[in-house]
């Protein structure tokens, strides 16, 4: 039996604050969404954003920049030739960001369906299959040089037409494995008695999933599943070597729900008003369990994994016929809390630098998460993740948000002797409530 004082466990990080990002997505039938966040930027946007200069792009009057690589391996090579031009024309945080860098170890390691012999810099195979991975952030390249060192070393220089339309930080592409949330369990007791439930009931939850959570982020791609690239009997043998070539996973997010627990309680009779009629009943407690976890594919290592509960509290009186329409809020809680663990463990919002304002009152930091991010939260707070000698969170002090892009944001540290514990890519800034 689930007791009413289950109804306050909560998700570490809180589930209520990410609807406003990652959920909830309406049901088919409800009105459009309205996207506010783009309404209510303006009001820190114009603030003035204290970053520091940062080098100007290379780009060369063609539109193209160069990119160079050396490593062990010639797709290795090109895979950090690749970034190097990335970096010269959008700046390091966007070239080392989660994005690029999920796309590139794609093109430097992924192996189950790339024929031997492709990777020689010469191959069209290769080059499409390449421009296929990096299309979201580079629009065409080539390779101009490709070399063996005496040392054994191939060093390989690429030039590369970077997508400059906007700032924004390409997505990660995931496989997403498990089961959706889609089934509801209730266990009914009698007002005061002893024993536990006298009855169960369940039903069928069909709505919006974790799926269209995370594309809500404008951050992330999930693969569809449906094979590949298709092509028609008759085609050049050229054309029918693409025959279920895709676009390729850099992780796997697996998530397995447990069903929605309701409880309801039934009032007790009253012998001094005995009555035929259904006594009346109410909801006083409802929570979700989910197992994530998240892989990297290319590596094969676990990036995340951790059970979580969800649970909303019930407000007194609120009757059973509005049973449904709780399930609903618990499913949109729910699917909005994973969201947010999952993307944040696909893109940690690490600082990227710190500095001093002027006078050095102040201290700023550029933390990457982009402003569609920031600006579904009220409060953001600043800590490193565990360490060998405890895994729990260090929290360092509270920030505020000043400005962002679409890569990342700054925020203006509130407490200023934190700065002295800050370090790059690792130190975090973490949405919370206020």
């Amino acid at each position: 039996m689930m007791h009413a004082a289950s109804a306050h466990v909560r998700n570490p990080r809180g589930a209520d604050r990410a609807v406003r990002l990652f959920g909830p997505v309406p049901m088919m039938n409800s009105f459009p969404l309205l996207v506010l966040c783009c309404c209510a930027a303006p009001l820190w946007a114009a603030a003035q954003d204290p970053k520091p200069p940062v080098a100007a792009p290379v780009i060369a009057a063609d539109g193209y920049t160069e990119g160079f690589g050396r490593a062990t391996n010639y797709r290795t090579a090109l895979a950090q030739a690749l970034e190097d031009a990335v970096g010269k024309a959008k700046g390091i945080a966007v070239a080392r960001g989660p994005g690029v860098r999920s796309r590139l170890s794609v093109v430097s390691g992924w192996s189950d369906d790339v024929p031997n012999g492709w990777f020689d810099g010469e191959s069209d195979q290769e080059r499409e299959w390449v421009q296929q991975q990096i299309q979201g952030f580079v629009q065409r390249y080539e390779v101009s040089k490709k070399d063996k060192a005496n040392d054994g070393q191939w060093e390989v220089t690429v030039r590369a037409m970077v997508a400059m339309h906007d700032g924004r930080e390409p997505v990660l592409v995931i496989a997403l494995a498990g089961n959706e949330l889609g089934k509801w369990q209730l266990e009914r007791s009698e007002e005061g008695a002893q024993g536990g439930a006298f009855a169960r009931d369940g039903g069928d939850y069909r709505g919006p999933h974790l799926r269209e959570n995370l594309l809500r982020s404008g951050a992330v791609k999930v693969l569809a599943g449906s094979g590949g690239v298709k092509v028609a009997d008759g085609s050049a043998p050229g054309e029918r070597e693409k025959q279920g070539r895709q676009l390729v996973a850099s992780h796997r997010v697996i998530v397995n729900w447990e069903p929605m627990q309701l409880q309801s309680v039934v009032e007790k009779p009253n012998k001094a008003r005995p009555t035929a009629g259904p006594r009346p009943e109410w909801l006083v407690a409802g929570l979700v369990q989910v197992q994530v976890k998240v892989v990297d594919l290319v590596q094969d290592i676990e990036v995340f994994e951790r059970p979580i509960t969800i649970a909303l509290d019930v407000p007194p009186g609120t009757g059973l016929d509005r049973r449904d329409a709780f399930v609903v809020k618990l499913a949109d809680q729910a699917n909005a809390a994973v969201a947010e663990q999952v993307f944040f463990a696909l893109r940690p919002p690490v600082v990227l630098r710190k500095w001093p304002g002027e006078g050095g009152a102040d201290w700023f930091v550029e933390v990457r998460m982009s402003r569609r991010v920031a600006t579904g939260y009220d409060a953001f707070a600043l800590g490193n993740p565990g360490s060998l000698a405890s895994p729990d969170w260090q929290r360092l002090g509270t920030a505020a948000l000043v400005g962002g892009t679409d890569d990342s944001c700054t925020f203006r540290l509130l407490e200023a002797d934190a700065q002295s514990r800050i370090e790059a890519e690792f130190t975090e800034v973490r949405p919370v409530r206020k």
